[in-house]
């Protein structure tokens, strides 16, 4: 096991980044048609939220990439000793939609960097702050929290559900995982690659991303807010596997709860809600 320098690594805390991209109208059609109904009707929001994850994507050579098909290193942190990377939730704040053909710019700053002891071994959680602007205008704020383990620790459960099969049912299938690694440029084999995702990280079938799930608790409730500014918090409890039946749960009023739970009754995901002032 590789021994870890937390020291050593708390030394890249206040490292900073500036990213530009910019919002094509093809890649919004790709994403529509990816998760299809789920989304923010066109007449409510052109450019849907949760489209900015597919934004400011590591591209690295394919020489640099660790064997569960993540990049080793990020470009603002160094290489982990713990491998296997996930997405554990976080913060965004949606200000103001984004529109088709904004020209945008990530500022990201590493905030946090600790090891903690879990039940199921050592993990290494990040935290990153990205502020989106366009034309200098703050857009979205975003505090993204990310952990770091080695492959092959079993998964987590999620908490009981409370809903017991009502809310939206929704099924994500091995197509749209595959089609939404390639909106985000995302080559973690665990959502594509079923005998690794087995074998190799000990998950029963392949793994729906963190951050789909978190856009389509985003779009369901913006949806029935009539609007997408919205400040919401959200972390991962338990994976959600691929042809799994699941639903989109959430509390009434302007405000509150959202959360993904699966037909078996366990939340893999949990949020709140509140309004965003219009800007």
């Amino acid at each position: 096991m590789t021994a870890i320098d937390i020291d050593t690594l708390r030394d890249w805390v206040g490292t900073e980044e500036t990213l530009t991209d910019c919002v094509r109208e093809p890649a919004v059609r790709q994403f529509r048609h990816t998760l299809e109904d789920y989304l923010v009707d066109a007449d409510q929001e052109i450019v849907p939220p949760g489209f900015h994850w597919t934004l400011f994507q590591p591209m690295v050579p394919s020489a640099h990439l660790g064997e569960d098909g993540h990049p080793r290193s990020l470009g603002l942190l160094p290489e982990m000793p713990l491998p296997s990377r996930m997405w554990a939730g976080g913060d965004v704040m949606f200000r103001s939609p984004l529109g088709i053909g904004d020209e945008v710019v990530r500022h990201t700053r590493v905030d946090r960097i600790e090891e903690k002891a879990g039940g199921s071994g050592t993990l290494i959680f990040v935290t990153l702050s990205h502020e989106i602007e366009v034309r200098g205008r703050a857009h979205i704020s975003e505090t993204q929290s990310l952990v770091y383990r080695n492959p092959g620790m079993p998964a987590g459960r999620g908490l009981p559900g409370r809903e017991q099969g009502t809310g939206r049912p929704f099924r994500a299938d091995g197509v749209m995982l595959f089609r939404y690694s390639a909106l985000t440029f995302n080559s973690h084999r665990i959502h594509y690659d079923r005998s690794y995702a087995q074998d190799v990280e000990n998950y029963p079938d392949l793994v729906v991303h963190g951050p789909l799930q978190a856009t389509l608790l985003i779009n369901n409730v913006a949806a029935s807010l009539g609007h997408s500014r919205i400040g919401f918090s959200y972390r991962g409890l338990a994976p959600l596997y691929v042809d799994e039946t699941a639903y989109l749960c959430r509390t009434g009023g302007g405000e509150g709860e959202a959360w993904v739970e699966r037909a078996s009754g366990d939340v893999t995901m949990k949020s709140r809600f509140t309004p965003v002032s219009k800007s």
